[in-house]
């Protein structure tokens, strides 16, 4: 039987509750590559944000909380915030903006809208946390299936706080 080279994607869309909250999304990406059609090639997974990230490693409670319900700070929450404390001043969170040169100005007020819309917070942590989980993954298709290891899972990282996230998964290579 012939292969044929094929590319597919698809957009999923999350939300989020809370900072540094970790989404399964194993399942969702497994059921994207097999129903691309490709049996051997790649997936690459991509978030729209910049404070977002994903994550290729183990799904467990002490690794990655919620510290809601665990009653302690879990692992990773630990070392992403030594890495880049929320408390720490960065710059980002105090913008000019261009109608207002001279002064500064806190324009990331995490406050809603008139909508109800929280468009901007103080997030230069949520900035500097992508650099421990980058906004991109790519992983191998083999025999159809999504090619992880006995503990590895796919993790939508929330790195700001609760909003509606978008990851857009292209699966490439040949199928049948």
């Amino acid at each position: 039987m012939d292969q044929k080279y094929s590319a597919k994607t698809k957009t999923l869309i999350y939300q989020t509750k809370f900072r540094l909250e970790f989404i399964n999304i194993t399942k969702a990406v497994e059921d994207f590559v097999r129903e691309s059609g490709v049996k051997t090639g790649s997936v690459v997974l991509q978030t729209h944000h910049t404070t977002c990230g994903l994550w290729f490693n183990e799904d467990e409670k002490n690794l990655i909380g919620p510290e809601e319900t665990l009653g302690y700070s879990p692992d990773l929450k630990r070392v992403i915030d030594r890495f880049a404390n929320p408390s720490e001043v960065y710059n980002h969170n105090d913008i000019c903006r261009a109608d207002n040169p001279q002064g500064k100005r806190n324009t990331h007020l995490c406050e809603p809208d008139e909508n109800g819309v929280i468009h901007e917070c103080v997030n230069g942590h949520a900035h500097a946390h992508n650099l421990l989980l980058p906004s991109a993954l790519t992983l191998i298709i083999k025999d159809g299936k999504l090619l992880r290891g006995s503990w590895q899972e796919v993790l939508l990282v929330e790195l700001d706080h609760d909003r509606e996230r978008k990851v857009t998964i292209l699966a490439q290579g040949v199928g049948e």
